[in-house]
């Protein structure tokens, strides 16, 4: 059996369309002798403990960072016109305060310019955080630089994340679901500084960096999930484990050399190994990793005959 994809956790490609509408119970349980077994190839692994923390579903939509390049542009020519006026300011106050080499007109004329060229600068720098956020006000001219670099060369990406209900936590991480790409993990910055009336959410701005930013194109949405609250105890059951049929989830955990119950998997949170289970299944126990569709089919098989 293939392993399910995270986007479609459970999508089966071995398990036939009929088997797929005999519509299962709950919970089944089958008897199973070792040579069928190896014929099928079945193979088992232990699940492990795990934890996970409560999360929020929401999506990410990649920003155009244009506008905030075009911003630093500008802050970067406004610091160098101040740092150039104000050093004229100070050569004309000391040439016309010496010999009176220059007018004293002349050097509170230099002075007016130097104090406009700062005020320009600081305006520029106050609309970074009035339309990005404080998050990336917060940051040096420096670093905005490095982080729009990274972005031109697909090393970064800028996403926005809503949630519903706007309840979301300001710090932390999330995982964006790039569905055949994978998973990548997003650092989040901060709220961002427009609401989104629609969903009542003041969104968040995060960071993508690495690899996986590169699939980020200007203007996607991908599902994305932020862990809040405190942590779960539970199980991660592989992919590899997990069958659908019937509207539902399961895994088949084995009970001894011959006994193996058809188990469903309820309330799973996807991870990127599987599903974690918190409750359902415990530590120890040992589910089918290889075969379960195989496994299924055999299950399936003495009901079809009937019929």
């Amino acid at each position: 059996m293939r392993p399910i994809p995270m986007q479609r956790l459970g999508a089966l490609a071995a398990v036939s369309a009929a088997l797929l509408a005999a519509g299962p119970s709950l919970a089944a349980d089958l008897k199973m002798d070792a040579a069928t077994q190896h014929r099928l190839g079945l193979q088992t692994a232990p699940l492990a403990a795990a934890q996970r923390a409560g999360a929020l579903s929401g999506f990410a939509r990649v920003l155009d960072v244009t506008p905030l390049a075009t911003l630093e542009s500008d802050i970067a020519t406004a610091a160098a016109a101040a740092q150039a006026s104000q050093a004229e300011a100070k050569r004309t106050h000391a040439l016309a305060a010496a010999d009176a080499t220059v007018s004293r007109k002349v050097a509170e004329a230099a002075a007016a310019q130097a104090r406009a060229d700062s005020a320009k600068l600081a305006l520029l720098r106050r609309r970074v955080g009035l339309e990005w956020g404080p998050s990336l006000a917060a940051m040096s001219d420096a670093r905005r630089d490095q982080l729009i670099s990274a972005v031109a060369v697909g090393r970064a990406a800028l996403v926005r994340i809503d949630v519903a209900g706007g309840a979301a936590p300001a710090h932390g991480s999330a995982s964006l679901d790039l569905h055949a790409q994978g998973h990548v993990q997003a650092t989040i910055l901060g709220p961002a500084r427009v609401g989104d009336p629609r969903l009542q959410s003041t969104g968040l701005l995060a960071l993508v960096q690495g690899p996986g930013a590169q699939w980020l194109a200007t203007g996607a949405v991908a599902p994305a999930t932020l862990s809040v609250g405190a942590a779960a105890s539970g199980v991660v059951i592989p992919r590899e484990a997990l069958i659908r049929t019937g509207g539902q989830t399961f895994a088949y955990v084995r009970h001894s050399a011959t006994d193996f119950e058809r188990r469903p998997v309820a309330g799973g949170a996807p991870e990127p190994a599987g599903l974690f289970a918190p409750s359902g299944f415990r530590p120890g126990e040992t589910v089918v990793i290889s075969g379960a569709a195989k496994l299924f089919a055999a299950e399936q098989a003495p009901a079809k005959e009937e019929e």
